[in-house]
């Protein structure tokens, strides 16, 4: 085959291989899903407010309980007016902010100096009569009876009694004489003080009482030891004179005080309560305190009651079917068939429904959890067995542990139980297991939830004893999987007829009825059903399809041969029915065994997998032998290719397409003489390719690499069919040996 030819047929096939566009009736069926599912859990959620339980959510603060109330699941919240009191308490505890200003300070010890200057010339008796008036007008009533002191004429002792005031005069200003607001210092009794040259981020706490005041200046100066130790006319003096100079220079900032007052608010830390899951709230008779009031309150507002009650659920379920849509499109999940999607809808539906009950209406005390009850490991083992897709399972366990946080949040450790229970319940049954195989996948859940509940309560520090109750409830959960998984199966199975393992393994029995007849009225047709089933099952485990479901399909392809046998030449011993009829009537005969075969596959509740593998095992193909004859009776009249060819459809799945060449490959290959592994090589590339060509594989998703995969184990196993025997000598007898 040429090398361009190859590439476009490569190209072709592997294009019917990715995931196809939604269409407009696809995303309406989405669209309603996802708003039928909504409003499901709307519908429970709200439902849950009118029964008797739901009472606690109605108690305020001075109510009498009716009833003892639990707490159904560990809650965590922050108390908004617990917080609000410590935050104005933080508040009314900062202390006010006061800035001793450096430039009073400073002027008053100007003030000091200037007159300290004069009484030493005046005491000098230098000092001209201008400057005394002008010293009279500035310091006013300070020189009243100063000249006539004694004290006045000794120059020595009044510089030291004046360098002494001024020391005292400067401590006090330099500490701070301070005018304080009525009730400064609140519930703390102290006040930050700022003094001169610090920022405004470093303040010094003071207690109130101990400031000084203006009038408390005469009482600290007489405690001073420079002003204590002199005489008591010279104390006087100092004190005197000190009382006259000072000025108050420590004044309340009201900016800093406020940035204080802002900065505590903000640094307090919100009040969270922690109530764990069964904890008794509520006691019958008793009167609801405001502490019990609150946690009510977060317990409403986690029910959802309001608006977030209504649109929540809206959203959370459009976030579950993107995920859902876009796993299914990146791990190539496909449900084609619409009884399979049927089914997944009911279960799924059927889990949401049961999660929303249970989650809203059971009450968990003690050391019970919602997600050791819920059954999620039964739903998805009926999932991945009922629809044979266990990345689908997979997928849908993510999204029923995601379902379940939703409903109970805050709980990362009911998310991880759930999710570890619907991924054991997926894969603890094996492909092609027997039902007998589901009492094994019972102990071994029970094994993989017993320990994946204790390591994840030792992650979570759940005390022992309650991780060992739940790790037990775990392992009974997986018991109860494997048990009532044997009661649902077969009933689903009957009710949906769907291709279970087990039921494909049931039907792979040759002591089926209709597979008796065949062998022992159309024995051909039986052999020839035989290997193609093993050609097909081998073909379809290389490429990774369901080759169960290909040699089941196999066996019964051929099923409307039975009761007109002699009309099929693998049948015929010689004598041939079709050299009496004409070449119209003959491919009737032929094409109906597929019309019949379906028939009493529906009669037999065959499943519509199998089903399809009979009506579509040969598409729209022409029936060449009849067709070419047709032409010779006609003598070169027209003869339209239709009315010589199947009705179809063309196979839709790669199990009916490989049933297909399969089917081809085994009858056709028996006309060859001497064939070796080359020839047929050749012989099976060229039908498969025929097929190709003729757009036979077009609805299914086979790609130019299956094909050759195909190719190659189709040759394989034909030759061993084929293969050469040794010739053995003949005996004395002349019998073979």
């Amino acid at each position: 085959m040429p090398t361009k030819e190859i590439r476009s047929l490569r190209e072709e096939g592997e294009s019917r291989g990715s995931f196809r566009p939604l269409g407009r009736r696809e995303w309406i069926f989405i669209l309603a899903g996802w708003l039928i599912a909504s409003l499901l859990l709307i519908l429970i959620n709200q439902a849950g407010l009118f029964f008797s339980r739901q009472k606690a959510y109605g108690y305020e603060e001075g109510d009498i309980a009716e009833e003892d109330f639990y707490v159904e699941e560990d809650l965590v919240f922050v108390d908004e007016e617990a917080t609000e009191k410590v935050v104005n308490l933080n508040r009314s505890l900062t202390p006010p902010v006061y800035e001793v200003q450096k430039e009073i300070t400073d002027s008053v010890l100007d003030r000091f100096d200037r007159f300290s200057a004069f009484l030493e010339t005046a005491a000098e008796k230098r000092l001209p009569t201008e400057l005394m008036d002008e010293l009279r007008t500035e310091f006013p009533g300070a020189m009243t009876g100063l000249l006539d002191l004694e004290l006045y004429r000794d120059t020595e002792k009044l510089k030291a009694l004046l360098s002494k005031s001024r020391n005292a005069l400067e401590v006090l200003q330099l500490g701070g004489i301070f005018k304080l607001h009525s009730g400064d210092g609140g519930a703390s009794g102290v006040i930050e003080v700022v003094y001169p040259g610090s920022l405004s981020g470093h303040r010094v706490t003071v207690i109130r009482d101990a400031v000084v005041e203006p009038d408390k200046v005469p009482q600290i100066l007489s405690q001073m030891d420079t002003i204590k130790s002199l005489p008591t006319d010279e104390s006087e003096f100092a004190g005197a004179l000190v009382s006259y100079f000072f000025e108050p220079n420590g004044f309340y900032n009201e900016a800093l005080s406020i940035q204080s007052k802002n900065e505590a608010e903000e640094g307090t830390e919100p009040v969270v309560v922690k109530v764990s899951s069964g904890t008794k709230l509520l006691s019958a008779g008793r009167v609801v305190t405001s502490k019990e009031a609150g946690i009510i309150s977060a317990l409403k507002e986690r029910r959802n009651t309001g608006i977030h009650g209504f649109l929540d659920p809206l959203l959370f379920m459009a976030v579950i079917f993107v995920l859902g849509l876009v796993g299914a499109v990146n791990f190539g999940i496909v449900l084609n068939n619409p009884k399979a999607l049927w089914l997944y809808i009911a279960l799924a539906g059927t889990y949401i429904l049961v999660t929303a009950v249970v989650v809203n209406f059971v009450p968990f005390h003690g050391n019970w959890d919602v997600s050791i009850v819920l059954p999620t490991s039964l739903f998805t083992l009926l999932l991945a067995q009922l629809l044979q897709n266990r990345k689908m399972a997979v997928l849908t366990s993510i999204l029923m542990a995601l379902l379940l946080y939703f409903l109970n949040p805050q709980s990362s450790y009911a998310f991880l139980i759930t999710l570890a229970a619907g991924i054991g319940g997926t894969l603890s049954v094996k492909r092609r297991e027997t039902r007998m195989g589901l009492l094994r996948a019972g102990p071994r859940l029970a094994i993989i939830m017993a320990f994946f509940t204790l390591f994840t309560g030792i992650f979570f520090r759940i005390p022992i004893k309650r991780t060992l109750i739940l790790s037990s409830g775990a392992a009974l959960n997986g018991l109860l999987t494997g048990i009532l998984s044997l009661a649902f199966l077969p009933l689903l199975e009957h009710v949906l007829n769907t291709a279970t393992t087990f039921r494909l393994i049931e039907l792979s029995d040759q002591n089926v009825s209709i597979l008796k007849r065949m062998r022992l009225q159309a024995p051909g047709t039986y052999i020839h059903s035989q290997n193609v089933a093993h050609l097909a099952e081998a073909a379809c485990d290389a490429i990774g399809a369901d080759g169960l479901l290909a040699r089941v399909g196999a066996y019964y392809h051929d099923i409307g041969k039975v009761d007109q046998p002699h009309f099929f030449v693998e049948n015929q011993s010689g004598e041939n029915k079709h050299d009496d009829l004409k070449a119209s009537l003959s491919v009737a005969v032929i094409k109906s065994h597929v019309k019949i075969g379906l028939e009493k596959g529906r009669e037999l509740r065959l499943p519509d997998e199998v089903l399809q593998v009979i009506e579509q095992h040969h598409g729209t193909s022409v029936i060449r032998y009849f067709y070419d004859r047709a032409l010779k009776e006609k003598g070169g009249e027209s003869v339209s290719p239709e009315d010589f060819s199947y009705g179809g459809p063309k196979p839709g799945s790669r199990e009916a397409a490989v049933v297909m060449l399969a089917d081809s490959a085994e009858a056709a290959t028996r006309t060859l003489k001497k064939p070796t592994a080359a020839k047929l090589e050749k012989y099976v590339w060229d039908l498969i390719m025929e097929r190709f060509r003729m757009g036979e594989l077009n609805e299914c998703d086979l790609t130019l690499r299956d094909l050759e995969t195909i190719k190659a184990t189709f040759v394989h196993v034909l030759t061993g069919q084929f293969h050469n025997r040794i010739e053995y000598p003949k005996d004395e007898d002349g019998t073979q040996g």
